[in-house]
């Protein structure tokens, strides 16, 4: 048994391969690659979804696709890389490393856009690396800001460090036919490589570079940001495409932390995004399909023992409808998973442990921390219980409680419904003294057992 999911494991070729494509994505990625084939003109295209909705998997299996028909593909995982100080040199590392390993035939191929890449990059991180940070912020005013700008360092250190700024400007001034002209040269090497790497066969269309960045709404702002003024800027050249992996919304914020939250950033984001593709579930009967799968994915990875397994399946449910309801990620669904597969593979078989209420103090540990503290001091409502995990009635007895909420009602309710006396008789072998303290002992010695009671 594991404790927490094992990751999906997904080849540079494998593509959408039986059983790993849990959620029927396939027939999106053929409609995006359609796309990206039968276009020139540089693309930018934002797949948008929430956190822990699969953007990653899928976009490493469509990779995997693009690979298998012929087009040069790097898959570059932003948030890996926020630490680098440039993000043309992040950008421009990754295409390099490409032409590298997919023409080591043709070494002029890769020596070239190296070239091309080291004289850009030189040329927009020269300046800062001699001057410091207040010579940058002159150089970027165009020397709009006067010497009292640095009179907090000192008369001559200020005139020192104006002076360099000045040399700076004068020099970037002197020299635009030289600076635009390494520009021209890397945008077109660049526009030179994916007919390079992949040589269109007699009257086929060239197969563009598909670029994919991943994670990038959870970079630094500045870093995020950076990539994609570099991306417009440097790199938007035929048959080259780039697809971010990213949550809009939080990549807005991104732009609002850096330019403040006056700015339009939807507006802002416009200006590099050529188009946007939803990661959506679809409608509500097909999510709810799709996380029973990947439950029963998860299920298989922690293989939990078969005699564990009624629990499961009623700890499940629960659980399901609550990410349901709240339209809440699968990475939700992986946390609920972890807690159980502690709380299941460290409880002995002779403890009590109750699956009709256990996905329920998993998702208040997990959500509502405030619920689950008063779980372990015996203090839960049956009313604050119903608030929360939305009970569905039974169909199959003409909506009457559901087998969930009959548990907990008798465990909570004061006093005790008549209907509902001797439905919980198997618990006397277990010597409770009351029933609030079944949700107690649960909560204190299955769901959290490696917390103080």
């Amino acid at each position: 048994m594991r404790v927490y999911p094992k990751p999906l494991e997904i080849g540079d070729e494998e593509g959408f391969s039986t059983g790993k494509d849990l959620f029927g994505k396939s027939e999106l990625a053929k409609g995006m690659s359609n796309l990206v084939a039968m276009v020139e003109d540089p693309l930018v295209i934002a797949f948008d979804g929430q956190w822990g909705s699969g953007k990653t998997t899928f976009l490493k299996m469509w990779a995997g696709e693009l690979r298998k028909s012929g087009h040069p593909v790097i898959f570059f995982d932003a948030f890996e890389n926020d630490y680098v100080e440039d993000a043309f040199a992040a950008l421009a590392r990754e295409i390099v490393e490409l032409a590298e390993n997919q023409a080591p035939a043709k070494s002029q191929v890769a020596q070239t856009i190296k070239e091309k890449a080291s004289h850009l990059g030189a040329l927009l991180f020269r300046g800062t690396a001699k001057l410091g940070m207040k010579v940058a912020v002159r150089a970027a005013t165009a020397g709009l800001a006067s010497s009292d700008d640095f009179k907090d360092i000192g008369e001559d250190i200020g005139k020192e460090v104006e002076d360099a700024a000045q040399a700076y400007m004068e020099q970037l001034l002197d020299q635009p036919r030289k600076q635009k002209e390494i520009a021209e040269s890397f945008r077109t090497a660049l526009e030179n490589l994916p007919g390079l790497l992949a040589p269109p066969a007699e009257g086929e269309k060239q197969k563009p570079l598909i670029f994919i960045i991943d994670e990038l709404d959870r970079c630094k702002p500045h870093f995020a940001l950076a990539l994609l003024e570099r991306i417009k800027h440097f790199m938007a050249v035929p048959n080259v495409h780039f697809v971010l992996g990213v949550h809009l919304t939080h990549l807005q914020s991104s732009v609002r932390y850096a330019y403040g939250n006056d700015i339009n950033a939807a507006a802002y984001l416009q200006k590099f995004i050529s188009l946007t593709i939803l990661n959506i579930e679809g409608a509500e009967e097909r999510r709810q399909t799709d996380l029973h799968k990947y439950a029963d994915h998860l299920a298989r990875t922690l293989a939990f023992s078969n005699n564990r397994e009624r629990q499961l399946e009623a700890s499940v449910e629960t659980i399901i409808r609550l990410i349901q309801r709240e339209q809440m990620s699968y990475r939700t669904l992986e946390r609920a998973f972890t807690v159980l597969a502690l709380a299941i593979g460290m409880t002995s078989e002779n403890r009590l442990q109750l699956g009709a209420i256990m996905g329920g103090l998993v998702m208040m540990k997990l959500l509502r921390p405030d619920l689950f503290r008063k779980a372990k001091q015996g203090s839960l409502k049956l009313e604050e219980v119903r608030e929360f995990l939305h009970f569905s009635p039974d169909e199959d007895r003409g909506g009457e409680l559901g087998w969930e909420e009959q548990w907990w009602t008798y465990l909570l309710a004061d006093p005790l419904p008549e209907e509902l006396r001797e439905f919980g008789k198997s618990l006397v072998s277990y010597s409770f003294r009351s029933r609030p303290d079944v949700v107690k002992h649960t909560a204190n010695y299955v769901i959290d057992r490696l917390s103080p009671a």
